[in-house]
């Protein structure tokens, strides 16, 4: 009995101790470098916002933010090494839509998007583009309908399962257009290939794209959005060109392993909320042709469950089968 007793009182005061340790290391967060792990490569859409925002964010906590690009398996790559990293809030996630559109599309997933993550805060938005090659031949949205009613056309999107390519498949479905998915592993090699001819088009952030329509290596069809970007203010909206069609763009946002102590999270959402009304970063983050309307915590955690919902329902209705 005695030695129950014993043996019971040393497993509370171990979980004592944890719980200060943890509570220390809270307090203390952060002393060394953090990593936030971009599961894209480097130069496209993500990389960009996600290395303004953590310049920024390293000024305000004092210590170094540093970005770790992981791409592949269309953002899956990373978010696993997430999830599987020590819960100290030291490895944090720059994800994008991917979080609402993996579940819904690879049979074999190793994180919940809802479970295995604590939202921290959407950084910015931006439209994506649909772009040809100059080979192809068309000029407009429409034009590229029309020949793809005729023959199969294929275009390069940021991977299996990003809001790109599940649009450009709603696209299909809605006009009775041929697109395959050409997937890459992100907006920049995707670029790449459709300024090279390797792609009939190409459906991904706008930013990568806006240099080559000015030299006129890509043929700038549609923006997503629901009004013009001042990056390509000659580039019509889907509205605009008679196609009566949802608005997409492409969101990104920092989010923690689940597990993360709450006074840690609370100090990054807390430092995100700071970061993002800095007139500096706002500033650098519109001229590279991002939105930045932020929503910190449980509002952006409200945002991704809605974008789950919204993307079953294409997904749904497109009959696109898992991977």
């Amino acid at each position: 009995m005695w030695f129950s007793i014993f043996l019971s009182g040393r497993c509370a005061l171990m979980v004592a101790l944890a719980a200060m340790t943890l509570g220390a290391a809270a307090q203390n967060w952060p002393d060394r470098p953090i990593k936030l792990v971009v599961p894209f490569p480097p130069g496209g859409g993500a990389d960009v916002a996600a290395r303004t925002y953590g310049e920024k964010l390293s000024t305000l906590l004092g210590q170094p933010v540093l970005i770790d690009n992981k791409p592949g398996a269309s953002g899956n790559i990373g978010a696993e090494l997430v999830v599987r990293a020590p819960a100290d809030g030291y490895t944090l996630l720059f994800a994008n839509e991917f979080l609402a559109t993996n579940p819904l599309m690879f049979k074999e997933i190793r994180y919940d998007s809802l479970k295995d993550f604590v939202p921290i805060a959407k950084v910015a938005s931006n439209a994506a583009a649909i772009a040809a090659h100059p080979s192809l031949g068309v000029k407009t949205i429409q034009e590229l309908i029309a020949l793809g009613r005729t023959k199969n056309l294929n275009y390069a999107s940021p991977g299996v399962g990003t809001g790109p390519h599940l649009f450009g498949q709603l696209i299909a479905i809605q006009t009775g257009a041929k697109f395959t998915n050409i997937p890459y592993k992100g907006s920049a090699p995707a670029t790449a290939d459709a300024v090279g001819g390797q792609v009939d088009f190409i459906i991904s952030t706008l930013s990568p794209m806006v240099p080559h329509f000015n030299s006129g290596r890509l043929i700038g069809l549609a923006i997503t959005g629901d009004k013009r970007s001042p990056q390509a203010p000659n580039v019509p909206t889907l509205v605009e060109s008679g196609l009566n069609m949802q608005r997409y763009e492409v969101w990104y946002g920092v989010v923690a392993p689940a597990a993360v102590p709450r006074p840690i999270i609370t100090r990054l959402q807390q430092a995100s909320a700071q970061v993002l009304r800095d007139p500096e970063l706002l500033n650098k983050l519109r001229s590279a042709g991002f939105d930045v309307e932020p929503s910190i915590g449980d509002d952006f955690g409200a945002e991704l469950r809605a974008a789950i919902d919204r993307w079953t329902r294409v997904i749904r209705d497109a009959k696109i089968q898992r991977e």
